[in-house]
Protein backbone atom coordinates (compact mmCIF):
# COMPACT_ATOMS: atom_id res chain seq x y z
CA UNK A 1 0.00 0.00 0.00
CA UNK A 2 1.38 3.37 -0.97
CA UNK A 3 1.00 6.65 0.92
CA UNK A 4 0.46 9.76 -1.13
CA UNK A 5 2.37 12.94 -0.29
CA UNK A 6 -0.82 14.55 0.95
CA UNK A 7 -1.62 11.62 3.26
CA UNK A 8 1.90 11.61 4.68
CA UNK A 9 1.80 15.36 5.33
CA UNK A 10 -1.63 15.07 6.90
CA UNK A 11 -0.40 12.32 9.20
CA UNK A 12 2.59 14.36 10.33
CA UNK A 13 0.30 17.34 10.98
CA UNK A 14 -1.97 15.17 13.15
CA UNK A 15 1.00 13.85 15.11
CA UNK A 16 2.36 17.36 15.69
CA UNK A 17 -1.10 18.57 16.73
CA UNK A 18 -1.44 15.69 19.16
CA UNK A 19 2.02 16.37 20.61
CA UNK A 20 1.21 20.06 20.94
CA UNK A 21 -2.09 19.29 22.68
CA UNK A 22 -0.34 16.91 25.09
CA UNK A 23 2.33 19.49 25.92
CA UNK A 24 -0.32 22.17 26.36
CA UNK A 25 -2.29 19.88 28.67
CA UNK A 26 0.80 19.24 30.83
CA UNK A 27 1.57 22.97 31.01
CA UNK A 28 -2.02 23.81 31.98
CA UNK A 29 -2.02 21.10 34.64
CA UNK A 30 1.25 22.41 36.09
CA UNK A 31 -0.07 25.99 36.12
CA UNK A 32 -3.27 24.91 37.86
CA UNK A 33 -1.26 22.97 40.41
CA UNK A 34 0.97 25.99 41.04
CA UNK A 35 -2.04 28.28 41.49
CA UNK A 36 -3.69 25.84 43.90
CA UNK A 37 -0.47 25.48 45.91
CA UNK A 38 -0.14 29.27 46.23
CA UNK A 39 -3.81 29.58 47.08
CA UNK A 40 -3.55 27.03 49.87
CA UNK A 41 -0.36 28.63 51.16
CA UNK A 42 -1.91 32.11 51.19
CA UNK A 43 -5.02 30.93 53.05
CA UNK A 44 -3.01 28.92 55.58
CA UNK A 45 -0.61 31.81 56.24
CA UNK A 46 -3.40 34.34 56.80
CA UNK A 47 -5.42 32.05 59.08
CA UNK A 48 -2.37 31.02 61.12
CA UNK A 49 -1.27 34.63 61.51
CA UNK A 50 -4.74 35.48 62.86
CA UNK A 51 -4.42 32.84 65.58
CA UNK A 52 -0.93 34.10 66.45
CA UNK A 53 -2.24 37.68 66.72
CA UNK A 54 -4.93 36.44 69.11
CA UNK A 55 -2.12 35.17 71.33
CA UNK A 56 -0.60 38.66 71.15
CA UNK A 57 -3.85 40.28 72.29
CA UNK A 58 -4.04 38.02 75.33
CA UNK A 59 -0.37 38.64 76.16
CA UNK A 60 -0.95 42.41 76.06
CA UNK A 61 -3.56 42.02 78.79
CA UNK A 62 -1.32 39.77 80.88
CA UNK A 63 1.62 42.18 80.90
CA UNK A 64 2.10 44.58 83.76
CA UNK A 65 3.32 48.15 83.64
CA UNK A 66 2.90 50.99 81.14
CA UNK A 67 2.04 50.07 77.55
CA UNK A 68 5.01 51.99 76.13
CA UNK A 69 7.38 49.86 78.22
CA UNK A 70 5.94 46.62 76.86
CA UNK A 71 6.01 48.01 73.32
CA UNK A 72 9.68 48.94 73.72
CA UNK A 73 10.67 45.46 74.84
CA UNK A 74 8.36 43.94 72.22
CA UNK A 75 10.07 45.59 69.24
CA UNK A 76 13.56 44.83 70.57
CA UNK A 77 12.77 41.16 71.09
CA UNK A 78 10.84 41.14 67.81
CA UNK A 79 13.96 42.43 66.04
CA UNK A 80 15.94 39.44 67.33
CA UNK A 81 13.22 37.00 66.21
CA UNK A 82 12.94 38.71 62.81
CA UNK A 83 16.72 38.61 62.26
CA UNK A 84 16.76 34.87 63.00
CA UNK A 85 13.88 34.31 60.56
CA UNK A 86 15.56 36.53 57.98
CA UNK A 87 18.82 34.60 58.19
CA UNK A 88 17.02 31.27 57.99
CA UNK A 89 15.04 32.31 54.90
CA UNK A 90 17.89 34.19 53.21
CA UNK A 91 15.79 37.35 53.11
CA UNK A 92 18.73 39.70 52.65
CA UNK A 93 19.63 42.88 54.49
CA UNK A 94 17.08 44.60 56.71
CA UNK A 95 18.21 47.89 55.18
CA UNK A 96 16.94 46.94 51.73
CA UNK A 97 13.31 48.04 52.35
CA UNK A 98 14.59 51.43 53.54
CA UNK A 99 16.22 52.02 50.13
CA UNK A 100 12.86 51.82 48.33
CA UNK A 101 10.12 54.42 48.74
CA UNK A 102 7.30 51.89 49.19
CA UNK A 103 9.43 50.02 51.72
CA UNK A 104 10.12 53.14 53.78
CA UNK A 105 6.41 53.99 53.87
CA UNK A 106 5.45 50.44 54.86
CA UNK A 107 8.03 50.34 57.67
CA UNK A 108 7.01 53.76 59.03
CA UNK A 109 3.30 52.89 59.08
CA UNK A 110 3.94 49.52 60.71
CA UNK A 111 6.03 51.10 63.48
CA UNK A 112 3.13 53.46 64.22
CA UNK A 113 0.80 50.44 64.12
CA UNK A 114 2.89 48.65 66.76
CA UNK A 115 2.43 51.56 69.15
CA UNK A 116 -1.28 51.84 68.33
CA UNK A 117 -1.92 48.13 68.93
CA UNK A 118 -0.13 48.11 72.26
CA UNK A 119 -1.86 51.29 73.39
CA UNK A 120 -5.32 50.15 72.34
CA UNK A 121 -5.27 46.74 74.00
CA UNK A 122 -3.82 48.19 77.19
CA UNK A 123 -6.02 51.27 77.54
CA UNK A 124 -9.42 50.46 75.99
CA UNK A 125 -12.05 48.21 77.51
CA UNK A 126 -12.87 44.91 75.82
CA UNK A 127 -16.04 45.90 73.89
CA UNK A 128 -14.47 49.01 72.37
CA UNK A 129 -11.25 47.25 71.40
CA UNK A 130 -13.33 44.45 69.93
CA UNK A 131 -15.47 46.95 68.03
CA UNK A 132 -12.33 48.31 66.37
CA UNK A 133 -11.42 44.79 65.20
CA UNK A 134 -15.00 44.18 64.08
CA UNK A 135 -15.09 47.23 61.82
CA UNK A 136 -11.67 46.64 60.22
CA UNK A 137 -12.96 44.51 57.27
CA UNK A 138 -15.64 47.06 56.39
CA UNK A 139 -13.17 49.94 56.52
CA UNK A 140 -10.70 47.94 54.41
CA UNK A 141 -13.20 47.96 51.55
CA UNK A 142 -12.58 51.71 51.23
CA UNK A 143 -9.22 50.96 49.60
CA UNK A 144 -11.23 49.38 46.74
CA UNK A 145 -9.22 46.22 46.83
CA UNK A 146 -10.23 43.70 44.14
CA UNK A 147 -11.22 40.53 45.96
CA UNK A 148 -14.33 39.23 44.18
CA UNK A 149 -18.02 39.48 45.03
CA UNK A 150 -18.20 36.56 47.45
CA UNK A 151 -15.20 37.78 49.45
CA UNK A 152 -16.58 41.32 49.62
CA UNK A 153 -19.99 40.16 50.88
CA UNK A 154 -18.34 37.81 53.40
CA UNK A 155 -16.09 40.61 54.71
CA UNK A 156 -19.06 42.93 55.21
CA UNK A 157 -21.03 40.12 56.82
CA UNK A 158 -18.21 39.36 59.24
CA UNK A 159 -18.17 43.00 60.38
CA UNK A 160 -21.96 43.07 60.79
CA UNK A 161 -22.07 39.82 62.79
CA UNK A 162 -19.20 40.94 65.03
CA UNK A 163 -20.77 44.35 65.72
CA UNK A 164 -24.08 42.72 66.68
CA UNK A 165 -22.33 40.27 68.97
CA UNK A 166 -20.31 43.01 70.66
CA UNK A 167 -23.35 45.21 71.14
CA UNK A 168 -25.21 42.35 72.82
CA UNK A 169 -22.18 41.53 74.97
CA UNK A 170 -21.67 45.14 76.05
CA UNK A 171 -25.28 45.72 77.07
CA UNK A 172 -26.52 49.11 78.23
CA UNK A 173 -23.68 49.80 80.66
CA UNK A 174 -20.99 48.88 78.15
CA UNK A 175 -22.44 51.11 75.43
CA UNK A 176 -22.88 54.05 77.82
CA UNK A 177 -19.27 53.68 79.01
CA UNK A 178 -17.84 54.35 75.54
CA UNK A 179 -16.26 57.81 75.50
CA UNK A 180 -15.49 60.04 72.52
CA UNK A 181 -11.78 59.76 73.28
CA UNK A 182 -11.95 55.96 73.36
CA UNK A 183 -13.94 55.87 70.13
CA UNK A 184 -11.38 58.17 68.48
CA UNK A 185 -8.53 55.87 69.52
CA UNK A 186 -10.40 52.86 68.15
CA UNK A 187 -11.10 54.58 64.81
CA UNK A 188 -7.47 55.71 64.55
CA UNK A 189 -6.30 52.15 65.18
CA UNK A 190 -8.54 50.79 62.42
CA UNK A 191 -7.26 53.43 59.99
CA UNK A 192 -3.61 52.69 60.81
CA UNK A 193 -4.21 48.94 60.52
CA UNK A 194 -5.79 49.23 57.06
CA UNK A 195 -3.15 51.69 55.82
CA UNK A 196 -0.45 49.36 57.14
CA UNK A 197 -1.93 46.44 55.21
CA UNK A 198 -2.11 48.42 52.00
CA UNK A 199 1.41 49.88 52.20
CA UNK A 200 2.85 46.45 53.01
CA UNK A 201 1.01 44.96 50.04
CA UNK A 202 2.47 47.60 47.72
CA UNK A 203 5.99 47.04 49.09
CA UNK A 204 5.78 43.27 48.50
CA UNK A 205 4.40 43.84 44.99
CA UNK A 206 7.43 46.05 44.34
CA UNK A 207 9.60 42.98 44.90
CA UNK A 208 10.69 43.50 48.51
CA UNK A 209 11.09 40.39 50.64
CA UNK A 210 8.28 40.13 53.27
CA UNK A 211 10.64 38.92 56.00
CA UNK A 212 13.04 41.80 55.26
CA UNK A 213 10.16 44.29 55.58
CA UNK A 214 9.18 42.93 59.00
CA UNK A 215 12.81 42.80 60.13
CA UNK A 216 13.34 46.40 59.06
CA UNK A 217 10.18 47.38 60.93
CA UNK A 218 11.31 45.73 64.16
CA UNK A 219 14.85 47.10 64.06
CA UNK A 220 13.71 50.62 63.12
CA UNK A 221 11.02 50.47 65.77
CA UNK A 222 13.40 49.30 68.49
CA UNK A 223 15.82 52.19 67.76
CA UNK A 224 12.98 54.63 68.41
CA UNK A 225 10.71 52.87 70.88
CA UNK A 226 13.04 50.97 73.21
CA UNK A 227 14.62 54.15 74.69
CA UNK A 228 11.14 55.70 75.04
CA UNK A 229 9.82 52.55 76.67
CA UNK A 230 12.65 52.52 79.18
CA UNK A 231 12.52 56.25 79.93
CA UNK A 232 8.74 56.62 80.24
CA UNK A 233 7.82 53.08 81.21
CA UNK A 234 9.77 50.45 83.09
CA UNK A 235 12.48 52.70 84.57
CA UNK A 236 9.77 54.79 86.23
CA UNK A 237 8.14 51.61 87.57
CA UNK A 238 11.01 49.09 87.84
CA UNK A 239 8.90 46.52 89.68
CA UNK A 240 6.94 45.95 86.45
CA UNK A 241 9.96 44.99 84.34
CA UNK A 242 9.56 41.21 84.56
CA UNK A 243 5.87 41.31 83.74
CA UNK A 244 6.58 43.63 80.84
CA UNK A 245 9.36 41.37 79.56
CA UNK A 246 7.16 38.28 79.78
CA UNK A 247 4.34 39.87 77.82
CA UNK A 248 6.76 41.40 75.32
CA UNK A 249 8.44 38.03 74.70
CA UNK A 250 5.11 36.36 73.92
CA UNK A 251 4.03 39.20 71.64
CA UNK A 252 7.44 39.28 69.94
CA UNK A 253 7.35 35.56 69.13
CA UNK A 254 3.72 35.34 68.03
CA UNK A 255 3.49 38.79 66.48
CA UNK A 256 6.73 38.72 64.47
CA UNK A 257 6.02 35.31 62.93
CA UNK A 258 2.43 36.38 62.30
CA UNK A 259 3.56 39.56 60.55
CA UNK A 260 5.95 37.65 58.28
CA UNK A 261 3.21 35.20 57.26
CA UNK A 262 0.60 37.91 56.75
CA UNK A 263 2.90 40.23 54.81
CA UNK A 264 3.90 37.46 52.38
CA UNK A 265 0.25 36.50 51.81
CA UNK A 266 -1.06 40.06 51.35
CA UNK A 267 -0.78 40.34 47.54
CA UNK A 268 -2.34 36.90 47.01
CA UNK A 269 -5.23 37.39 49.45
CA UNK A 270 -5.69 41.16 49.29
CA UNK A 271 -6.26 43.82 51.93
CA UNK A 272 -9.99 43.15 52.31
CA UNK A 273 -9.56 39.43 52.94
CA UNK A 274 -6.65 39.85 55.34
CA UNK A 275 -8.66 42.49 57.23
CA UNK A 276 -11.62 40.09 57.39
CA UNK A 277 -9.34 37.54 59.04
CA UNK A 278 -9.29 39.84 62.07
CA UNK A 279 -12.60 38.20 63.02
CA UNK A 280 -10.74 34.91 63.46
CA UNK A 281 -8.31 36.87 65.61
CA UNK A 282 -11.27 38.17 67.65
CA UNK A 283 -12.74 34.68 68.12
CA UNK A 284 -9.54 33.17 69.49
CA UNK A 285 -8.90 36.29 71.59
CA UNK A 286 -12.34 35.83 73.17
CA UNK A 287 -11.73 32.10 73.74
CA UNK A 288 -8.37 32.86 75.33
CA UNK A 289 -9.95 35.53 77.50
CA UNK A 290 -12.56 33.08 78.81
CA UNK A 291 -10.08 30.25 79.41
CA UNK A 292 -7.10 32.23 80.73
CA UNK A 293 -8.44 35.52 82.09
CA UNK A 294 -11.87 34.56 83.43
CA UNK A 295 -13.86 36.67 80.96
CA UNK A 296 -17.58 35.99 80.63
CA UNK A 297 -19.47 35.44 77.40
CA UNK A 298 -23.14 35.25 76.45
CA UNK A 299 -24.64 32.69 74.10
CA UNK A 300 -25.71 35.29 71.53
CA UNK A 301 -22.34 37.02 71.44
CA UNK A 302 -20.53 33.68 71.11
CA UNK A 303 -22.73 32.66 68.16
CA UNK A 304 -22.18 36.04 66.49
CA UNK A 305 -18.43 35.86 67.03
CA UNK A 306 -18.30 32.35 65.59
CA UNK A 307 -20.39 33.45 62.58
CA UNK A 308 -18.10 36.44 62.04
CA UNK A 309 -15.03 34.17 62.13
CA UNK A 310 -16.56 31.75 59.60
CA UNK A 311 -17.41 34.64 57.26
CA UNK A 312 -13.91 36.05 57.73
CA UNK A 313 -12.36 32.72 56.77
CA UNK A 314 -14.71 32.53 53.77
CA UNK A 315 -13.50 35.94 52.64
CA UNK A 316 -9.87 34.81 52.83
CA UNK A 317 -10.45 31.59 50.87
CA UNK A 318 -12.65 33.22 48.23
CA UNK A 319 -10.37 36.22 47.69
CA UNK A 320 -7.20 34.14 47.36
CA UNK A 321 -8.88 31.87 44.83
CA UNK A 322 -10.35 34.80 42.87
CA UNK A 323 -7.17 36.88 42.74
CA UNK A 324 -4.72 34.08 41.94
CA UNK A 325 -6.94 32.66 39.20
CA UNK A 326 -6.64 36.01 37.44
CA UNK A 327 -3.05 36.90 38.32
CA UNK A 328 -0.96 33.95 39.58
CA UNK A 329 2.12 36.17 39.97
CA UNK A 330 0.49 37.77 43.04
CA UNK A 331 1.58 34.66 44.94
CA UNK A 332 5.29 35.02 44.15
CA UNK A 333 6.10 36.35 47.64
CA UNK A 334 4.85 33.08 49.12
CA UNK A 335 7.72 31.25 47.46
CA UNK A 336 10.37 33.49 49.09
Amino acid sequence: MRWSGADSSNCRWRVRSADHAAVRSVIDANENQLIQRREHRAVADVLLSSVLFAGCNIAWRYGSGPAIGIVGFRVALGAVVALLLSRRHGAGSWREPLRVRSGRIAVAVQVVGLVAAGTMFRTLDGPLAGLALACTPAVALLVRDRAGRISTVAALGSSLAAVIGLTVAAGGDGVDAVTWAGAAIAVAFVAIEVIGLRTSEVAVEDGLNPTAIVTSTMISGSIILLPLGLAFGTLQKPWTIWGALGAALAVALFGTIGRVLRTAALPAAGVTAVAASSQINALFTAIGGVLLLGDSVTGVSLVCTLLAAVLGATAVVSAARWRLSRQPDLGLALES
